[in-house]
C-alpha cells in the first residue's frame, strides 16, 4: 500500500516538480518566443504577398502601357481612332486634336487656320461644343453691309489672314484685295493678297468698300509678328482706309467695345474712342452684340463696364 501511495504521489506531483526544476526554467520562454516568431513570420509573409501583388500590378500597367505605345507606333491606334467613335479617345489623343484645332496647331503654323466662329472640345471619351466667338455675328453683318454692291466691285479686306471673308467675296465675283502682315492661305483668280500693314502700304487705287473685321484693335500693338508702333497707330490706319475708299464707298468695321483699355494684344474702345476711329466717316449703322453665354451672342445696349464682352458692328460711308 505504501508503495502504491508513493507512485500516485509521484504522478500527481510530477508537473509541479518539473515546473520548479531548473532544467525546465526556460521552456515557457522558449514556447513564447516560438509563438511570437511564428506570428512575426505570418505578418512578414502577408507583407511580402502584398508587395508582390503591388509589383505585379505595376508590371501589368507597364506591359499595358508598352502594348499601347507599340500599338500607336504600328499605326493601329490611329486606324482605330479614325474608324472608331468618340469613346475611343484617350487623354493624349484628345489633347492632340484640341491643340491642332486651335490657333497654335500645325495648321495655324502653316498659315491655314481661319478662326471658326464655333469651336469643339475634345475630351477623353467624348467630343462636345466648345465656345462660339464674335464671328458668329461679325461675318453675317459684313455680308449684309455689302448688299447692293454688284459683282466686280473692288473690296479691301484689312487683317484678312484668319478669315474666310476675302475668299468668300472673291468667290461671289468681287475683286478683292486682302492685306495682312502674314501671308493669306487661300488663292483665287479674283483675290490679290498683300503681305504688309495698311499704314505702310503704297497703293494709289481706291475701293468701293473696306472691311476691317476684328483687326483695328490690334494695329500698332506688338501682335501677330509686328513690332509696336506707338500711340495713334490705329487712328493712322483708319485715316489710310478712308483715303483708299471711293467717295460714297462703304466701311464695314467690327471691334471690341466697353471700358476703354489697352493690353499687350488688343484695345477696347469706349464711345469716345469709337468716335475718334470714325472721324471723317458718315455713320450709317451702329449695332452692339454681347456674349450672354459660352455659345450665345445677343443684341445689346452699348454698356461700358468692366468684364462685359461686347462687340460693336459699324457701317459707315465716306462722304460723297
Amino acid at each position: 500500500m505504501r508503495q502504491l501511495l508513493k507512485r500516485v504521489g509521484r504522478i500527481v506531483l510530477w508537473p509541479l516538480r518539473r515546473f520548479f526544476d531548473p532544467r525546465f526554467a526556460g521552456l515557457g520562454a522558449a514556447v513564447e518566443a516560438n509563438v511570437h516568431a511564428t506570428l512575426d513570420s505570418t505578418e512578414l509573409l502577408g507583407r511580402s504577398l502584398a508587395e508582390a501583388n503591388s509589383r505585379l500590378v505595376n508590371v501589368y500597367d507597364l506591359v499595358e502601357a508598352t502594348r499601347a505605345e507599340a500599338e500607336k507606333a504600328s499605326g493601329r491606334y490611329f486606324e482605330r481612332l479614325v474608324s472608331g467613335s468618340p469613346s475611343d479617345l484617350d487623354d493624349k489623343a484628345a489633347a492632340l486634336l484640341g491643340h491642332e484645332s486651335g490657333s497654335t496647331g500645325l495648321a495655324a503654323q502653316s498659315g491655314l487656320w481661319f478662326n471658326p466662329p464655333v469651336t469643339v472640345e475634345y475630351r477623353s471619351g467624348e467630343v462636345r461644343l466648345g465656345t462660339v466667338n464674335e464671328r458668329a455675328a461679325e461675318v453675317p453683318y459684313v455680308f449684309r453691309g455689302l448688299a447692293g454692291l454688284e459683282p466686280g466691285a473692288r473690296i479691301l479686306d484689312v487683317g484678312a489672314t484668319e478669315s474666310l471673308v476675302a475668299f468668300s467675296l472673291a468667290s461671289l465675283g468681287y475683286e478683292v484685295t486682302a492685306i495682312d502682315p502674314r501671308p493669306y492661305g487661300l488663292a483665287h483668280p479674283r483675290l490679290r493678297a498683300i503681305v504688309g500693314t495698311i499704314e505702310e502700304w503704297d497703293e494709289d487705287g481706291q475701293f468701293d468698300a473696306v472691311v476691317c473685321l476684328s483687326t483695328i484693335e490690334h494695329i500698332g500693338l506688338a501682335a501677330y509678328g509686328v513690332d509696336a508702333a506707338g500711340d495713334g497707330a490705329d487712328l493712322a490706319a483708319m485715316g489710310r482706309m478712308l483715303g483708299l475708299t471711293k467717295r460714297g464707298g462703304r466701311l464695314l468695321l467690327t471691334t471690341r467695345y466697353g471700358q476703354a483699355a489697352v493690353g499687350d494684344l488688343e484695345r477696347t474702345y469706349d464711345r469716345a474712342g469709337l468716335e475718334a476711329l470714325l472721324e471723317g466717316w458718315e455713320l450709317q449703322d451702329l449695332t452692339f452684340v454681347r456674349r450672354t453665354g459660352s455659345s450665345t451672342w445677343e443684341l445689346s445696349e452699348p454698356v461700358e463696364e468692366p468684364g462685359s464682352e461686347l462687340v460693336v458692328l459699324v457701317t459707315a460711308q465716306r462722304p460723297s
